[in-house]
């Protein structure tokens, strides 16, 4: 087992020399000397798997409060907390474990916690290196080209290949997935966001919203005041998160490039820019694909895909691919009247029009799809590093 790195707060000299002996061959300890506000921001900076937090039923008031505002934060962010104190007070381990920690152990109970640390500290907010799970973002160089009749038609098609499939829809105020899919929206993300801490594989199952295909939906629902608490970092740590329970996590909803976009697109394994036959869907496309060299995107990364291609168009995509300096990867059909009927249906193309020559076209896309994901943090800058200036960047678009 690697050793993961664990912050530890709240001990004082002697608890911590005996963690540092008790844990030496279980994990790299430590610790944590920032405000409470902080601890989040300090397990996300050390890569930390959880954080050991020491409570004491002597603490003062505003020592313990600042402690359990420490854990809720981490909590709250999708992080481990793994409590620890010198006695098993009813009282701390009711208001431990409704902030949002794991684990509450005697700090005399090292096997106990040695066994914590390997069933619960299993790395921070991040797919575990060499996971096959990755992150694909539907990408529209303009609104109106059928990037959400891609993304749920894409996820069907993935899913009925045996993969298990979340569908996530961030637009977080007029989303059209779960229209499209004729389902009602029961837990949002902000919902999902607030609980990750909390929920297991099962409970996760629960909380989703599930298509008759099998695909796990998750939008932000009817909540759209809600969503403004939805910041970047959010973002990234909620795909982290279902990229543990999830072979594919395919994006809808991204539109441009603020900081939301910025982070689901920097998290994305895979980019399918989608246009039409078009000049201005053509022109933003080129313009898209320039801000995605800036961001210093591999080229293998994103790939232009033409929707609802008609073969006697000028704009052919030979003439596409000269004037964005990039080969068209894939073509869709123009099938308007299956595409209507299945959504008017809340059906995928593959029920509602297997014999389709979209719904094969869509059944194409997957080989262009890698078969294993590399961690994003390998294959591009850091989000939160380089995010002023690609807010620089972005302003100087033509």
């Amino acid at each position: 087992m690697t050793r993961p790195n664990l912050l530890l707060l709240g001990a004082n000299e002697t608890l911590d020399t005996g963690l540092r002996t008790a844990l030496r061959d279980s994990c790299r300890l430590f610790p944590v000397n920032v405000a409470p506000q902080l601890v989040a921001d300090e397990y996300r900076r050390r890569q930390a798997g959880a954080v050991i937090v020491v409570l004491d039923p002597t603490l003062e008031a505003t020592e313990s409060s600042q402690r359990f505002t420490a854990i809720a934060n981490v909590a709250a962010a999708g992080g481990i907390v793994i409590v620890v104190s010198p006695s098993k007070d009813s009282e701390l381990i009711l208001r431990a474990m409704r902030a949002g920690a794991r684990e509450f152990l005697l700090e005399t109970d090292h096997e106990g916690l040695i066994q914590a640390i390997r069933t619960q500290a299993q790395g921070p907010l991040v797919a575990e290196p060499g996971s096959r799970s990755s992150v694909v973002t539907v990408f529209g160089a303009k609104g109106g080209v059928g990037t959400t009749t891609i993304a749920a038609n894409l996820a069907g098609a993935l899913q009925a290949s045996g993969q298990r499939v979340c569908l996530v829809d961030l637009n977080l105020h007029l989303g059209d997935v779960l229209s499209f899919m004729d389902l009602p929206g029961n837990y949002s993300i902000t919902d999902l966001v607030a609980n990750m801490a909390r929920l297991d594989d099962e409970l996760l199952r629960a909380s989703m919203t599930h298509h008759r295909s099998g695909v796990d939906v998750l939008a932000q629902s009817g909540k759209m005041e809600e969503a403004e608490h939805i910041r970047a970092a959010d973002v990234v740590d909620l795909l982290a998160f279902l990229r543990r329970h999830y072979d594919r996590i395919v994006i809808d909803g991204v539109r441009g490039f603020d900081e939301i976009s910025l982070a689901a697109l920097d998290e994305s394994q895979e980019v399918l820019v989608v246009l039409t036959q078009d000049v201005p869907a053509v022109r933003n496309g080129l313009r898209c694909l320039e801000m995605f060299k800036r961001l210093s995107y591999d080229d293998a990364k994103v790939r232009v895909v033409l929707n609802r291609y008609q073969k006697g168009s000028r704009i052919s995509p030979e003439v596409v691919g000269e004037t964005l300096h990039r080969p068209i990867a894939h073509t869709l059909e123009n099938d308007f009247a299956s595409v209507i009927d299945a959504i008017n249906r809340g059906l995928l193309l593959e029920d509602a029009a297997p014999r389709a020559k979209l719904t094969r076209d869509i059944q194409g896309l997957l080989p262009l799809l890698s078969s294993s994901a590399k961690s994003p943090a390998t294959e591009r800058r850091s989000f939160l590093g380089g995010l002023f200036g690609r807010k620089r960047v972005a302003h100087g678009i033509a």
